[in-house]
């Protein structure tokens, strides 16, 4: 048997749509899954710390303990800027084919998301083959690997779905380079699965989360963007591309037999892009909380630099914030408000920090930061509640409604015991109000904000659901574990494996043979 524990996350799919088109026949594989298995729908951390999806995934820790919510740019303790985590500090080794591996079971980890291969692993890793966020660049254990799989089969097409041209032409290509990937990941997984007898296989399927990103507003009539008279091929590219994932399922489930423990989840789903936390950096910049401490709100090199911002390239974005780092540069843009990193000044007092889909902000609190001016304790207490108060007032400037649906503390959201690297403030804003490209309130007057610009082309954004489809030996038919979350998916695979879970693990195993 090729794979005792056949593990494949389809990631960012939308459950809704795999739903309705499983119903109408045109995913016959999830069909099968759903008729001959067990659904569990999960609960996961998007209503909080999004990202910190994937290390809950990877490891069945909370995601509040380990501190990871933002791999590619977040504030680290005793740091007063944003950078990537670097593969040292991400603790691989509590990743579930780590775990696995020590136990000695043998295993192939194929294109996981946002992590780079774990050392000494008992099998293969590949990494950032035809990921949607390639952040650790192209690597393989054996190193070797990569070269095989380079000779063999190339790389995926699609090395970043954002810096594709928004034409007819441009988004053809993507479309084509969508399914040319997936039909060439279909016959690269095949062929590492058939290799050997693994006892864990476990691979991300990535074009369901770029399709959603960038042809969202094709697919759905209520879109603010959206056009009757768009290409049909644009319009179906979901369906598309979800039923190209569907065959691949099928060649993989095929490839393993009805003998072997299936797992398919998606990660978490995929909707229009609503935004809302881009309004944030603004927002507290006409508080008077950044670095010019409010004397220079306005100022005409403040309007051009946000003029600019909303203009500037992805791939330009890295290089700017290196340059924002200097001295000099940090210098000329204090006094306006206009810092990249605006905790590297002693006169800021609150920062905006990214947190994919939810609003989050940092205190520059003293003994925490290293340019911290906030007093812990009844002064950080002060600012929270001015901040909490401020951002209820937010209100939509064409309907006057609060935009804003709830603001939440980390002990508010997980109790005492959450890692330091966490913000002080989260913010979640409302998604039935169309996308957010402007606020207003009676102190700050109007800040606008598009959610949509240069850096970030995306008409659809994520949605917090996740499911899981399960079958095989030891995994009863038909049964809907309640309560269940995404954190249970590692303790569930170290479960089929008759690996023991780790001590500091928070899931639980979702099936009992």
């Amino acid at each position: 048997m090729p794979a005792s524990v056949l593990v494949i996350a389809l990631d960012a799919a939308e459950i809704t749509l795999l739903e309705q088109w499983s119903l109408g026949g045109e995913l016959p594989t999830l069909a099968k899954l759903t008729a001959n298995g067990t659904k569990v729908k999960l609960s996961n951390t998007l209503d909080t710390l999004p990202d910190a999806l994937w290390p809950e995934l990877y490891t069945g820790i909370s995601g509040y303990r380990l501190g990871q919510y933002f791999h590619q740019s977040q504030i680290h303790i005793g740091e007063a800027y944003l950078r990537q985590y670097r593969p040292e500090e991400m603790e691989l080794e509590k990743h579930y084919w780590s775990v696995a591996s020590r136990a000695g079971k043998r295993v192939a980890v194929i294109d996981q998301a946002l992590t780079p291969a774990a050392p000494g692993i008992n099998g293969i890793q590949l990494v950032g083959w035809g990921v949607h966020n390639p952040r650790f660049g192209y690597h393989s254990v054996p190193a070797e690997l990569c070269r095989e799989i380079q000779a063999q089969y190339g790389r995926h097409p699609v090395f970043k779905s954002d810096v594709y041209r928004q034409t007819r032409r441009g988004y053809n290509r993507l479309l084509d380079d969508l399914l040319e990937g997936n039909e060439r990941r279909a016959k690269l997984l095949v062929d590492l699965l058939n290799r050997e007898s693994w006892d864990l296989f476990t691979c991300m399927l990535s074009e369901s989360h770029c399709v959603g990103h960038l042809f969202w507003h094709f697919h759905d009539p209520t879109h603010k963007e959206y056009k009757p008279e768009a290409p049909k091929r644009f319009k179906e590219a979901l369906l598309l591309v979800y039923k190209s994932l569907d065959a691949t399922v099928a060649q993989l489930i095929e490839a393993v037999g009805l003998q072997a423990n299936i797992m398919v989840l998606t990660t978490h789903g995929m909707g229009p892009f609503r935004g809302g936390y881009q309004l944030l950096p603004e927002v507290l910049v006409q508080l008077g909380l950044s670095s010019d401490q409010g004397k220079a709100r306005n100022s005409v090199l403040r309007r051009m630099q946000m003029k600019m911002r909303d203009q500037v390239p992805l791939r330009w974005v890295a290089p700017l914030q290196q340059l924002g780092r200097h001295k000099v540069i940090r210098k000329l843009l204090s006094p306006f408000g206009g810092m990249i990193f605006p905790l590297e000044s002693p006169n800021t007092r609150a920062a905006w920090i990214p947190n994919n889909g939810i609003g989050a902000i940092r205190l520059n609190l003293k003994g925490r930061e290293p340019f911290g001016c906030v007093k812990p304790g009844a002064e950080a207490d002060a600012l929270i509640a001015e901040l909490k108060s401020e951002l209820s007032a937010l209100c939509d400037p064409t309907t006057h409604q609060p935009i804003v649906e709830r603001t939440f503390t980390p002990e508010e959201a997980f109790g005492p015991d959450y890692h330091p690297n966490l913000p002080d403030l989260m913010v979640k804003f409302r998604t039935d109000l169309g996308r957010l490209d402007a606020c207003y309130s009676e102190r700050i007057g109007l800040v606008r904000t598009p959610a949509r610009n240069a850096r970030v082309p995306r008409s659809g954004d994520h949605t917090a659901k996740s499911c899981l489809w399960m079958m095989g030996p030891n995994i009863e038919k038909g049964i809907r574990a309640a309560d269940a979350r995404v954190i249970d998916i590692a303790p569930t695979i170290l479960h089929l494996l008759d690996v023991p879970l780790p001590a500091n693990i928070d899931g639980h195993p979702l099936c009992q043979g």
